[in-house]
């Protein structure tokens, strides 16, 4: 399912960088909504245009900005696309009630109270200005009634695409081990190991802290991740939950110095969800590893895969 970006999460990103601004003092241009205390500048009004109402899902631009101690703009998120739904307001003069303003169409900007806003938020306001200046354009407007129905469209569109994504994996891994006449058998999970180079050293065992360098690949060959490119192996404790489960099993399969190719299916990995932008849902990975070192004790910082 399509998530919308939320206009909270979008705040708490801007937060992160500082700034020093001042208040600006009295709004030049702007009114006050006597019922939110909000000030507000239109730049476009249809009051002919339907009005915004609790429920509705709201397709806007957004940008939010500040002014610096000269009185000249900052802009903190550059304008882009968002979906929010009206909800009742969380304290006076919020978020949501600027939203209620608008009709489609509209064009305005919206002065919200940073202390407020971050007091809400359980924490503090990170600026040096308690302004926060959002501009939005509202673009279309899909009625509370709707909006029900429209998000399940999205989730039965989202789980259609997720059966294919899973229907799929089967296939392409056959095709994989077929093309690469790959005759290894499975374990019983499902984990294809291939031993490359025979280890000498200690055991990898549950407990034991292993140090390992990696190349990892989607079955088409795009490498998502390497240590050998950073020039950094990691290291973690073997059975404790810190990699997948692929990496588990088969790296107790090794001994110090040994390298494997493990073919690992998405229910060893990252399942249906997959791992950011990099590796979709139920992708089979590959994986060539080298087992460094194991240890009693770790010998670099534990790393997490």
């Amino acid at each position: 399912m399509k998530k919308s970006i939320s206009i909270i999460a979008i705040l708490l990103l801007a937060a992160t960088f500082v700034f020093n601004f001042t208040a600006c003092g009295k709004y030049k241009g702007f009114k006050q909504d006597k019922e939110s205390g909000i000030y507000y500048k239109f730049h476009i009004l249809n009051k002919d245009s339907v009005k915004a109402e609790l429920g509705d899902m709201l397709f806007l631009d957004y940008q939010l900005s500040m002014k610096t101690a000269d009185g000249k703009d900052s802009i903190l998120v550059p304008q882009f696309p968002i979906q929010e739904i009206v909800r009742e307001s969380v304290y006076n003069g919020d978020v949501y009630a600027a939203l209620g303003m608008l009709h489609v169409g509209d064009s305005a900007t919206f002065i919200l109270n940073a202390d407020t806003f971050f007091y809400y938020m359980g924490g503090e306001n990170p600026f040096e200005t308690n302004d926060l200046y959002f501009t939005f354009k509202l673009n279309k407007l899909v009625p509370a009634a709707e909006v029900e129905e429209m998000m399940r469209q999205e989730q039965a569109a989202y789980e259609a695409k997720m059966e294919e994504f899973k229907a799929a994996e089967e296939p392409a891994l056959n095709n994989y081990l077929a093309e690469n006449k790959i005759t290894v058998k499975p374990t019983a999970s499902g984990l294809y190991y291939i031993q490359t180079k025979a280890g000498n050293g200690a055991k990898a065992e549950n407990g034991k802290f292993v140090k390992v360098h990696y190349t990892g690949k989607l079955l088409d060959g795009t490498v998502f991740d390497s240590s050998i490119e950073r020039g950094e192996p990691i290291s973690f404790p073997l059975g404790q939950g810190q990699v997948i489960p692929g990496w588990e099993e088969g790296i107790a399969m090794m001994k110090e110095g040994g390298k494997a190719t493990l073919i690992i299916p998405s229910s060893l990995a990252y399942g249906a969800n997959g791992a950011g932008a990099v590796i979709p849902p139920y992708s089979s990975l590959v994986f060539d590893v080298e087992l460094i070192e194991v240890t009693d004790a770790p010998s670099a910082p534990v790393v997490a895969q």
